[in-house]
């Protein structure tokens, strides 16, 4: 597993993939770093995200977000964009995570 660090707007996301193709840009696609994520995405609306290996089987590294409200949503990966809004797996209910120091 390689680590890694991509940027997202104006936050960063720090995974440990086995995919080469996050590791490096030279790995990517285009052998470049393309812009990947969705608007909202600063960190007055998110505070933490991180990268993960395949986490619903499809076979691309997904994406995980705190919101500042406390919720926390899953983006699948894909390979050119993340999947709209994501799915809310904990709500911001009671505070949900948002006291929360990291994830991962």
């Amino acid at each position: 597993m390689q680590p890694v660090a991509a940027v997202t707007g104006s936050l960063d996301v720090q995974a440990w993939t086995s995919s080469p193709s996050l590791s490096s840009a030279a790995n990517s696609a285009k052998g470049i770093d393309d812009p990947y994520g969705a608007s909202g995405w600063a960190s007055d609306s998110i505070r933490l995200l991180m990268g993960t290996p395949d986490a619903n089987g499809d076979g691309i590294p997904d994406i995980w977000t705190l919101r500042v409200d406390g919720a926390v949503r899953f983006y699948a990966g894909s390979r050119t964009a993340l999947s709209g809004s994501g799915t809310e797996i904990v709500g911001n209910g009671d505070g949900g995570w948002k006291n929360k120091m990291a994830i991962g």
